[in-house]
């Protein structure tokens, strides 16, 4: 097992196990914000945009998703509506927002919240807010977990910059020590035939 996958591993089970243990205190649904450090991870691990365009985007999406919830009580138009107000963000920015991080953002906070919302939405108002922080500080972990190990691998002498610079070195000297073969280059057997 590799070193970084051993560190990600370990900072994964302390974020979860606190997680746990604050949602269990305070009853907040302690699985629905285990998704929230699991879509977390997923935009720590996606290396699209800057990490900074990707989070923005999610929390975006995050605020996003309760009204594509209470619209999609009506029916589908709610979950259309959520995605083209998305899309039109996403297109006015000229993509440095990732759709993908909108819609992470909005599908994690559904996820969490729909439950609770069907059961009581009478109590919107007033779980709306909690649900929201308790999914945000749960994807933030996972992100910043993710981003953390990510960094480290990046500066340690044998992190990612070194190994493809010893994978395209090692391609180098194969190509260098390819066999001869005889054959001579295009452009030199040309001239040889002309001289001759």
């Amino acid at each position: 097992m590799r070193s970084k996958d051993l560190v990600f591993g370990l900072l994964l089970l302390i974020l979860g196990l606190g997680v746990w243990f604050v949602t269990t205190i305070f009853e907040l649904g302690t699985a629905n914000a285990l998704v929230g450090v699991l879509a977390g991870v997923v935009l720590g691990l996606t290396r699209d945009r800057s990490p900074l365009a990707r989070y923005g985007a999610f929390l975006i999406g995050l605020v996003f998703g309760l009204f594509a919830l209470v619209l999609g009580m009506v029916g589908w138009i709610g979950w259309v509506g959520g995605i083209f107000v998305l899309t039109v963000i996403s297109a006015l920015t000229k993509g440095r927002l990732p759709l993908w991080a909108m819609i992470l953002g909005g599908g994690t906070l559904a996820a969490v919240y729909q439950p609770l919302l069907l059961s009581s939405p009478w109590f919107v108002f007033t779980q709306y807010p909690t649900v929201l922080l308790v999914t945000l500080a749960a994807s933030s972990g996972g992100f910043l977990v993710t981003i953390v190990v990510e960094l480290l691998e990046d500066v340690t002498p044998g992190g990612s910059a070194s190994a493809k610079a010893a994978d395209e070195s090692a391609d180098g000297d194969a190509i260098a020590g390819a066999p001869d073969t005889g054959l001579a280059p295009a452009a030199e057997s040309s001239t040889v035939s002309g001289s001759e």
